[in-house]
């Protein structure tokens, strides 16, 4: 008997919330997508085990026809199937259902399937070929993105997920940003009022990170090292990256302005890069902390850099992810330690015309009439 595809299912009758969610707890909509009925079943079979409302399709053609009927939470295809390709099927979720999260089933595993899923608009991948249970992991974390980004409006500070102390693999932006000549402010002024002037700077830093959404995960004296995409997933993480580096930038430079007359010369530089790092959380259960291990975390810390005080610097992993939204200009080939062949790198100018937002507005902070008042 030949495995039902979308168009023989019946519609479900199960109520829905108007968010496309069943209302049981727990409970997905999911519509997977594979040419093999073999895999197909099996995995359909799998996830109704857990709980989930599985549609099932042969192919890109019924998979469209049953995004044009209903919205589902979860969209997983194959990358190949004989009457297209699965970035058929993530372009239709994206017009057609775009609260959907995609992940792409791909047999070649590895770096660039990661970035070639990512780019493309994709949630996540998944290695055909891995246990299942690292595919429902995966779901987990695409249900728990779907909620935090519902429930954003209503609480604009939620409680963040905590990462496993083994940690996971995360796709995601590290941000690097520090002062330039601290050390040289240190030396000129009086240590109170060098304080208040890093202060300054460091608080301007954090609240663009946190503006755009990022987590700073790290305080190192003079600078800030901010992650986008964890603990809570992001689709667009690079973006927000972006959008915070361009605001602290002007921030700082406003603030930088505010205190000329001090003779201070406060600038800063930043460096981003996006890939696929391990996450994991350390400390106690008082006090908890994320960190993120892998080659893109030091690549981003080198564009830091390599950065002149006043720019921002980003990766050519970035850049594929941001290129709609941003301006840049190509810097060439650098030099990074680790990588033979160098990479590209590129120093981003700003959003892009229709991407464009009202001015950064800065926190308190110190002001900067009280730091020259103090001279």
């Amino acid at each position: 008997m030949k495995p039902p595809g979308v168009a023989e299912l019946a519609e479900s009758p199960a109520s829905r919330d108007g968010t496309g969610r069943e209302d049981a707890s727990g409970m997905a909509s999911i519509l997977l997508v594979d040419d093999e009925p073999s895999a197909r079943i099996t995995l359909a079979l799998l996830l109704k085990r857990r709980g989930h409302e599985v549609r099932e399709a042969d192919g890109v053609r019924s998979a469209t026809a049953s995004l044009e009927r209903q919205p589902f939470d979860i969209v997983i295809t194959d990358l190949w199937m004989p009457d297209g390709q699965g970035l058929e099927v993530l372009d239709s979720a994206r017009a057609r259902c775009p609260d959907a999260n995609v992940i792409l089933l791909t047999a070649h595993p590895g770096w660039e399937s990661a970035k070639e899923a990512m780019r493309l608009g994709a949630f996540d991948y998944f290695e055909k070929g891995q246990e299942p249970e690292e595919l429902f992991r995966r779901i987990d974390t695409a249900l728990a993105e779907q909620t935090a980004r519902r429930t954003s409006q209503a609480d604009p500070h939620p409680a963040l997920p905590r990462p496993a102390a083994d940690g996971e693999r995360r796709y995601l932006t590290v941000l690097f940003a520090d002062m330039r000549a601290s050390m040289e402010l240190l030396a000129r002024r009086d240590l109170e009022e060098a304080r208040q002037v890093l202060d300054g700077v460091i608080e301007r830093m954090m609240d663009a990170v946190h503006g755009a959404g990022g987590t700073v995960n790290q305080v190192m004296g003079d600078g800030i090292m901010a992650l986008f995409g964890a603990p809570a997933p992001q689709r667009d993480h690079a973006v927000r990256a972006c959008r915070a580096a361009l605001r602290m930038q002007d921030a700082v430079a406003r603030y930088a302005a505010a205190l000329r007359a001090c003779d201070t010369g406060v600038q800063i530089r930043v460096g981003i890069n996006s890939g696929e790092v391990i996450v994991r959380s350390v400390g106690s259960d008082l006090r908890w902390d994320y960190t993120a291990v892998g080659m893109p975390t030091h690549i981003a810390a080198r564009m830091e850099q390599l950065a002149t005080p006043g720019a921002i610097v980003l990766t050519s992993d970035t850049l594929v992810l941001v290129e709609a939204a941003m301006r840049t200009r190509p810097l060439g080939r650098v030099a990074v330690k680790g990588l033979p062949g160098g990479l590209e790198a590129h120093e981003l100018l700003g959003l892009r015309a229709q991407h464009e937002t009202p001015r950064w507005a800065v926190g308190p902070g110190p002001s900067a009439r009280t730091l020259c008042a103090t001279r």
